[in-house]
This record gives C-alpha cells, structure tokens and sequence, in this order.
C-alpha cells in the first residue's frame, strides 16, 4: 500500500482550478470584512495560484512548484505583451509572504484584493482564448520564452505530486469547490 505523502495526486481540470480560484476570493473578501488580513491575503494568493494552475493544466504545462507559477505569468506576460501582468503577479505574490510575516494591514490587503481580481479574470480569459501572433517577440525574448517552456513542461521527477489526469466521469464526481449550502 502506498503511503500518503508517497501517494499520486492528480491534477483538477483547468475549470476547477478556475472555480476555486474565484471562490478563493470570495473567501479573501470575508476575510478582511472581518478584519483577518492574514487569512484574506493567503486566500488571494490561492486564487491568483490557481488562476495559472488552470492555464499551466489546460496546456499540459507543470505547475506543481512556484518556480513554475512565475514561469506561467512570465511566459503569458510575454506571449501575450502585457508585461503589467508580472507587476501584478509580484503584488499577489508578496500576499502569500504576507502570511507568514504580517506586514500588510486590511486596507493594503484590501487594494491588492482588486489587483487579483482583474489577474485573475485576465489569466483566466487568456485561457479560454486563442494565443496571439509572435511578431512582437524579438530574438531574447524567443531565447527566454523558449527557457520558460522548457521549465513548463520538463518532466517531474516520480515524487512530484502529480499522476493521471482525472476523467470528465471522475472529474463531475469530485466535491464542489464551494459547498451547496453556503
């Protein structure tokens, strides 16, 4: 029998990742209404995480460490030319840090709750949509993003936390990301 931690996990499907990370700010909203910044910046943190989770699993991309979440905004901040996306990735990011330091007050949390909305809703239309022409990348940013995609899709070692993806049966089994009586 194999042990917990030894256990495959299996990725959600890209739309689950997108659900929990809307509900993850919905979360993060009653969080600060009750004044609990820490919490509420983690939970910003997630969403913002599983925004790119559900890109990263739609295009077969890894996305099991933070080294690949920034590889994902790096690479969709390119692909896409909107580099505002890595100044906001960087914003959501220090809120995970915030978590353990609890630096930021309600309202500091608060501004970047915004920030991760909009990052959210622009990665996740960036999933739903075809990817943009590659006439505005220059020979570097062809050498970086080609650097990126290597990190995405480099095989994960046999520990990594990440198995067969599930059915669409399998998938349409698992718990609602929010429960039906909330």
């Amino acid at each position: 029998m194999t042990t917990p931690s030894r256990q495959q996990l299996r990725p959600s499907p890209p739309e689950r990742y997108e659900e929990q990370a809307f509900h993850s700010l919905e979360q993060a909203e009653e969080e600060l209404d009750r004044g609990d910044a820490r919490q509420a910046a983690e939970k910003i943190w997630v969403a913002a995480a599983n925004a790119l989770k559900a890109v990263a699993q739609q295009r077969g991309w890894n996305h099991r460490y933070h080294n690949h979440l920034r590889a994902i905004v790096a690479y969709l901040a390119v692909e896409w030319n909107r580099p505002e996306l890595d100044v906001a990735f960087d914003s959501v990011e220090f809120l995970h840090t915030n978590y353990y330091e609890h630096q930021l007050l309600v309202d500091e949390v608060q501004r970047r709750l915004a920030i991760a909305r909009n990052f959210c809703a622009e990665i996740c239309q960036m999933r739903l949509a075809e990817p943009p022409g590659q006439q505005h990348l220059t020979p570097a940013l062809l050498a970086a993003q080609e650097r990126r995609w290597q990190t995405l899709t480099r095989p994960l070692p046999p520990h990594s936390a990440f198995g067969p993806q599930f059915s669409e049966a399998e998938a349409r089994d698992l718990p609602p990301v929010k429960p039906p009586h909330v």
